[in-house]
């Protein structure tokens, strides 16, 4: 039998509907276990070539494994995902100032997280000042890898992993704040978070819709 859902909730979720009608949204991953088969998918890649002895794909799929994960762990907008530097993570602190909004953004890192990124820097010889995300040019500059080139590992990903909705780069900025609301985090913390004027905008944005309310309906319950 089909829980019922209240008039404020279909509400809702029309809401959602008409705000994203005539355009195509790009969706979070709402399931843990897709999250996790897509950074096993990526993980196996790169440990393939590692065993193969290709060093450059190694090091090209290490690279993607871990934009996808530092992408779902910070939450940025790609521009100042793509530019940050070694540094700006193994310090332990984030100090960053938004590209669209001017707005400085300044916090403390999670430590295994800390040290995931330093693994694979080390692994792939950045140093401090390098970008996280490098791209090898013709001309032997290391840059910072483009917007294109960051979607088209996203397209890979959708491809190779059988992902059926609109899923891109900003998909993953949409993940962190779904997942981070999903596994108890406070609305005002994540609105602050996203730099948003209100707390309905961050739920429009993560996707919250009837059904994820029902689903967390379902999970509670506290025992005597």
């Amino acid at each position: 039998m089909m829980a019922k859902t209240s008039y404020r909730d279909r509400q809702q979720t029309r809401h959602i509907k008409y705000k994203t009608k005539g355009k195509k949204q790009t969706l979070p991953i709402k399931d843990e276990k897709e999250l996790h088969r897509i950074s096993k998918y990526l993980l196996v890649k790169r440990d393939r070539a590692k065993q193969k002895g290709q060093l450059r794909r190694y090091e090209t799929y290490y690279r993607n494994y871990m934009l996808f994960m530092v992408a779902i762990n910070v939450g940025f907008r790609t521009e100042d995902l793509l530019q940050l530097e070694v540094g700006d993570i193994t310090g332990g602190h984030m100090h960053i100032k938004e590209n669209k909004t001017g707005k400085q953004q300044i916090f403390p890192l999670n430590k295994k997280f800390v040290q995931d990124v330093q693994k694979y820097a080390d692994a792939l010889g950045l140093t401090e000042h390098e970008y996280l995300f490098p791209s090898q040019r013709k001309d032997g500059v290391i840059r910072a890898i483009s917007r294109q080139q960051a979607d088209r590992i996203m397209d890979d990903i959708k491809k190779e992993c059988n992902i059926p909705y609109n899923f891109a780069m900003h998909s993953l900025r949409k993940t962190f704040g779904y997942m981070y609301y999903k596994n108890g985090g406070k609305l005002l913390t994540l609105q602050k978070m996203y730099n948003h004027s209100d707390s309905s905008t961050t739920l429009l944005y993560i996707m919250w819709d009837a059904n994820d309310v029902q689903k967390t309906r379902q999970s509670i319950y506290i025992g005597g």
